[in-house]
């Protein structure tokens, strides 16, 4: 059973709090936030009564320090070939638990489209992460799936789990990778678009603790703000004039979700404005949520879902289901 959103007023104030404590401490906002909110978060999606039980399984892969964590329907036969990895958000300093909600979500929707549903292999990557390392474990953990037999795998993430999802899909020439789902990720790490000013009182993110999860994710210790935009634009993701990564956009396209009231928003159509200037404007969807309490990951939030929030549900369960048919 899900529940509609609180009434605008409370959640108005639920949002104005956690901006407080973000802009007040970003070091104090990411460990509450690790080890207060999200655990809860994980809580309150696991009283969520489901019509279709979960099951959750811990596993342990080489190379990677957390165990990882498998969910998959109950009692629902799965396709040994293909696989969900997900990533979660957490701006690189945190993570989110918006994995189960995904799950609940996602996979009751691929049993209607699929006669055995791919199970989700959730890699929790060391914390507080940097770009060589999580590259590292997400090889590892690819590897790891060849070696059990998954030849189909979509990447799918929330948040800076979306960011490592599309960087993932746009750097690995493999096979194995069929496709991509980046929930709200933040793809141009200058954070210079209007949306950041437009929805700065809409959601619960702020520029300070952006630039500050972002800093720690590349490691830039420096105070020269030149020196940080520039290696923040190096590490910004957009789709190159490669005719191998044109050909595979074109046969393989990723999907990006966007927000409304998201800071993060106009990154989404900036990456899929820049792949049809490359010539591969069929290589992104960009399933676009407007609406009410539409902010940063609002459609992950445990026991809360509103219509726009459904339908971009089914657009993803539509996508994942065909990359992997």
């Amino acid at each position: 059973m899900e529940v509609s959103f609180p009434p605008r007023a409370i959640l108005g104030c639920f949002l104005g709090s956690l901006r407080c404590c973000a802009n007040w401490s970003p070091e104090g906002f990411s460990k509450f936030m690790h080890f207060c909110f999200f655990p809860m978060q994980n809580c309150v999606q696991g009283c969520v009564s489901l019509r279709r039980p979960l099951v959750r399984q811990k596993v342990q892969i080489s190379q990677i320090s957390e165990a990882a964590e498998w969910i998959m329907l109950d009692q629902s036969p799965c396709d040994p070939g293909k696989v969900i990895l997900y990533l979660p958000g957490g701006g690189f300093v945190a993570r989110d638990h918006t994995a189960s909600v995904f799950a609940a979500r996602l996979l009751p929707r691929l049993a209607s489209q699929m006669a055995c549903v791919p199970p989700i292999l959730v890699l929790n990557y060391k914390l507080p992460a940097h770009p060589e390392q999580v590259k590292e474990e997400l090889e590892a953990t690819l590897r790891w799936l060849r070696a059990q037999g998954y030849t189909e795998v979509v990447i799918a993430g929330d948040s800076a789990g979306g960011y490592l999802a599309v960087q993932t899909y746009l750097e690995q020439s493999s096979s194995q990778i069929c496709g991509a789902v980046g929930i709200c990720p933040p793809l141009d790490l200058s954070f210079t678009a209007d949306s950041h000013h437009r929805n700065a009182k809409s959601c619960f993110l702020t520029e300070r603790f952006m630039r500050y999860a972002r800093d720690s994710y590349l490691q830039i210790e420096s105070k020269d703000g030149p020196i940080a935009e520039a290696t923040a634009r190096m590490y910004s993701l957009q789709p190159s004039s490669d005719p191998k990564l044109v050909a595979k956009l074109k046969e393989r396209p990723l999907m990006l979700v966007a927000c409304e009231q998201d800071p993060l928003y106009d990154d989404n159509a900036a990456f899929a404005q820049q792949a049809a200037k490359v010539g591969a404007a069929e290589g992104v969807l960009l399933c676009d949520v407007r609406g009410e309490a539409t902010f940063h990951i609002s459609l992950l939030m445990p026991g809360m879902e509103n219509e726009p929030h459904r339908r971009a549900m089914n657009q993803i369960a539509s996508y994942i289901g065909k990359a992997l048919r």
